[in-house]
Formats: C-alpha cells, structure tokens, sequence
C-alpha cells in the first residue's frame, strides 16, 4: 500500500445515514449486508450535450433508483458530485449482474431510451462501484473494487479513477504535488494511503485541498483539465475515490469535473 504525508485540512463531520430498502452502507454500521450478496455503486458519468436529468439505473431488469443526472453516485454520493454525503451500496446478488441507464416515458416505468447495457460480475461481498462515461455508442465502463479495510489511523485512504475519454492519459496532482503519472481512459491508480498531517509535501498552513488533473507529461504549471478545492477532503480514515470526467476542453454539459465518491465513511 503506498503512503504519503499530506495535509491536514478543515473537517466537517458526515452523517450517519439511515437504511435504504435494498440499499445498503455496511460494513459501516450494524446494518450489514448478507454474505452471499455483493455491494454495487454506479457512478453516472456521462457527458453528453443536455444534461438530462431523467435517468433511472435498472439492475437485472428492475428499476433501483429515482430519477438522476449525471455526476452522481448511486447510492450515496460524495464531494462535488449530486449525490449525498454517505458511502451507500446497493446489496446485489454475487455473479453475474445486468446493470443499464434508460430514460423512461415521462410518468411511466417503461423504459424509452435505452443509454447504456452491461454485464458485470460481483464475485464478493467487497465494495464495488461501476464508473459509466463518455456518450451514446461510446459509452464504456469499469468496475473498481473499493479497497476500504485496514485504513492506518491518521490516513485517508484514496483512488482515482480517469474517466476522460478524448485524452490519452492524465496526470494527477494534490497541492500542487505528482500523485500518479500517466493515468490512461478507464484506468485507476490503486489505493494510496495519504496521511493527514502538517509535515506533507505540498502543505500550506490553512490552505483547502486542491486536486488537479493535466495531460500526460504536461508541466506542472499547465492550466489542468480539471480542479477542484476543498475544505472537506482528507479525513481520518475515511475512503475517497477521485474521478475526472467530461471533455477536455469542452465547455457547457461537457465541462470536465473533478469529484470524489465516499467510498467508506469515517
């Protein structure tokens, strides 16, 4: 597990949150889900021209949300996203799960458009979130273990996944420091434990954290693709994943963003 020392910024305490019928934010609380089921999060990260604010997710053929928009985790949400602020799972069966993103006939459970379909297999009771991005034909995903056991007290631990379609690769920053190089489309960067103290690289005294995203071997100066600041970022023990989706270079719904899932609470 990679380590790093990084700083301690202002702290807001997150909620506990209330069970959800199919819903789930075990192993957090007592609730718990069975052990022959598996934990499933899908990330909407689409970027098309209208931002649509009528898409339902279905798995295995059944309707499991309200009406979403993109840039949210469903259940749960995190920063910068338009979700909430608690690292909810849905509790799905283990094996193979159709998971799709329609847009059904206003007023209706039937569906209209059909955005995307897949297939993916939960093999175990961890924590998994599906990352969906790009548009239309276009669309691809990736399935990412959330790796939230074992968090050292005194880190946060934090993934980052790139969700950019029209660059190759992408480099990630915090506070101005090279986290990872080279992060190609679909791709993610693992766990990295960053502690949250004063003597990290890139700590100013009072500062929010900011995380940037640029292209593949650009400087460090280069404008990024995406940034975003915060007061709320790193805290104890608590598991993050960072994501960059949108356009590089787009402006409007395709603006790309930078946003962080809760995968685990403190």
């Amino acid at each position: 597990m990679i380590k790093y020392m990084m700083p301690v910024v202002a702290l807001f305490a997150l909620a506990s949150c209330t069970k959800n019928t199919g819903v789930t934010n075990q192993p957090y609380d007592t609730y718990g889900t069975p052990a022959d089921k598996g934990q499933l999060k899908v990330n909407l990260a689409f970027a098309y021209n209208i931002d649509y604010a009528n898409l339902r997710i279905k798995l295995n053929g059944a309707y499991v949300s309200s009406l979403l928009q993109s840039r949210t985790p469903f259940p749960g949400g995190g920063y910068n996203t338009r979700g909430s602020n608690f690292a909810l799972y849905m509790a799905v069966p283990l094996g193979s799960n159709a998971v799709s993103v329609v847009m059904p006939k206003f007023g209706t459970n039937t569906d209209s458009i059909v955005l995307y379909n897949t297939t993916i297999t939960i093999p175990d009771n961890s924590p998994y979130t599906l990352h969906i991005a790009d548009t239309a034909a276009s669309t691809k995903s990736v399935l990412v273990k959330n790796n939230i056991a074992g968090i050292p007290e005194n880190f946060c631990r934090f993934n980052f996944v790139n969700l950019i379609p029209n660059v190759p690769a992408v480099d990630l920053y915090l506070n101005g420091v090279l986290m990872k190089s080279n992060v190609a489309y679909l791709a993610s960067t693992g766990p990295m434990d960053i502690q949250i103290g004063a003597s990290a690289p890139g700590f100013v005294s009072g500062a929010t954290t900011t995380w940037a995203v640029r292209p593949a071997g650009a400087a460090s100066t280069t404008t990024a693709i995406a940034s975003y600041a915060s007061s709320n970022g790193l805290q104890n023990m608590l598991a993050l994943t960072g994501f960059c989706m949108g356009y590089s270079g787009a402006t409007g719904t395709r603006l790309p963003y930078f946003a962080l899932t809760l995968d685990k609470n403190q």
